[in-house]
């Protein structure tokens, strides 16, 4: 199993940070697959990106990431593929929910026909929305839900808005079992972790 990110250049410096810290991590290498934006408007340039690697992917599962989803144990990717192997669904995404403001993350494994069955569009009645909740409203029987990769936007208020997790600060939040986090906004996982390796270095 490959894992891929769609580098928009308003992100390109978060994305070279990210493939940096995960070939270091474990040297598992990332597929970047350059964006080719067809519009400004959310979350429409994000199902864009996302489906552009789906038909470049297609026909072998792949894990897709991006920039504020880290990594956070060597052997990961190794991890989830033997998980994504036994459980039979077409698709392997976090099991973690924040009702009613947050029902599911993109962040995942996603199936050879992963092009064929999610649109490229998303319209109806789920005009405006991004893939991820698509799959969560049309075909919630084809993904298994994960604890290895966990989701959180942040703490929320009573109005839905998400302060974003600071690290190391709220790394008692990460879960043992956890083996990739989204989402840390800032990468600061990347540089505590950087930062922890500095100060330890292995004998």
């Amino acid at each position: 199993m490959k894992a891929v990110i769609v580098a928009a250049e308003r992100q390109s410096k978060e994305v070279s940070n990210l493939v940096a810290y995960i070939k270091d991590l474990d040297g598992t290498e990332v597929v970047v697959i350059p964006a080719i934006d067809e519009t400004d408007e959310y979350p429409a340039r994000n199902n864009y990106a996302f489906h552009q690697a789906a038909q470049i992917m297609a026909g072998e599962p792949f894990f897709w990431l991006e920039p504020d989803s880290i990594p956070l144990k060597a052997g990961w990717l190794k991890t989830i593929e033997k998980e994504y192997s036994l459980c039979c669904k077409q698709f392997m995404l976090s099991c973690d929910q924040n009702p009613p403001h947050d029902l599911i993350g993109g962040i995942g494994v996603y199936g050879p026909r992963t092009h064929e069955i999610i649109p490229k569009r998303i319209d109806g009645d789920m005009k405006g929305h991004g893939w991820d909740l698509w799959m969560f409203r049309k075909i919630p029987n084809m993904i298994h839900w994960s604890p290895l990769i966990q989701h959180s936007y942040g703490v929320y208020d009573n109005n839905g808005k998400a302060e974003p997790h600071r690290f190391p600060q709220n790394i008692s939040i990460i879960r043992r079992e956890s083996v990739i986090f989204h989402r840390d906004k800032y990468q600061d996982i990347i540089n505590y972790k950087l930062l922890c390796a500095k100060n330890h270095p292995k004998q």
